[in-house]
């Protein structure tokens, strides 16, 4: 079988998703959910990094902090597509959200990350369905400036509305960025379960939600197809709410994840994956 290394780039500000979906997705490698799914022909010499949280994830408790600088090696995923016969190792970086947050505050980013962009085979974004794309709560200040003459309250960029943040990364790598182009981008919508509760009147489409929950997001994405191509995901890798997840708990994580594409839903969390990788 032909054999690869793919350098994927994972985005998104804090407690977007990204440490759940990178264990779901080594789980469901050890137990596909179908046949076009991603399976896993070995495991990678160096573990440390997942098999530290493995069993908070599997039991559905809430992860600490993501180190700012992954201590060890990046997460490593063997892969084999039976479809194709392709095998190759998934390099999935689990880099805090607040690297991004401080990309946009501080205006700069590092070289080597820089250079690092020409390597990539795509990139996930991450959102999260039930956290606010906009901040209305600074809105609501700014809308109360005092009278002139009166000091008014310093602007804090790290409360900036989360897709502004987000789309100032992305303008980022597609200005300065030396990437493949139009380079694929994955946007995953996490926690997707709390779309599909009965009281959420939310879009129940992955693509209609983003449209009218993360506009801004959306049109940039949209306006730039000479640099992005994208396909939108409604993405649930732990189940159910934190509370929920005290009765979920009980099944094994694959039986519990669920991802939304184009009206189609199941649980094979490798469905972006595959398309960055072109196996659908």
């Amino acid at each position: 079988m032909e054999e690869n290394a793919y350098n994927f780039l994972i985005v998104g500000l804090p407690e977007a998703g990204k440490t759940s979906f990178i264990h779901a997705v080594d789980d469901l490698l050890q137990s596909p959910p179908t046949t076009d799914a991603l399976g896993s022909y070995g495991l990678a010499l160096d573990r440390s990094y997942l098999e530290r949280d493995k069993e908070k994830y599997r039991a559905g408790e809430k992860f600490e902090k993501t180190e700012r600088n992954l201590q060890g090696a990046t997460p490593e995923l063997l892969f084999e597509h039976a479809g194709t016969g392709r095998r190759g190792r998934l390099f999935l970086p689990d880099v805090n959200g607040e690297v991004f947050q401080d990309q946009w505050t501080d205006r700069k980013w590092d070289e080597s990350y820089r250079d690092s962009l020409k390597d990539i085979h795509g990139v996930l974004v991450f959102v999260r369905s039930d956290m606010p794309s906009s901040n209305q709560e600074l809105l609501g200040a700014m809308a109360a400036l005092p009278p002139n003459g009166r000091k008014g309250t310093t602007f804090d960029p790290k409360k900036a509305s989360p897709q502004v943040q987000l789309v100032d990364v992305l303008q980022f790598i597609a200005v300065k960025g030396k990437i493949m182009r139009p380079q694929k981008v994955a946007v995953l919508i996490s926690a997707w379960d709390t779309v599909e509760k009965p009281h959420n009147r939310q879009p129940k489409n992955p693509v209609a939600f983003l449209e009218r929950e993360w506009a801004l997001l959306d049109q940039y994405l949209r306006s730039n197809s000479e640099s992005f191509t994208t396909k939108i995901y409604g993405v649930s890798a732990l189940g159910g709410t934190e509370e929920e997840l005290k009765e979920l708990s009980k099944l094994p994580p694959q039986d519990r994840v669920k991802i939304v594409e184009d009206g189609l839903q199941s649980k094979d969390l490798t469905r972006p994956l595959r398309w960055l990788l072109a196996l659908d």
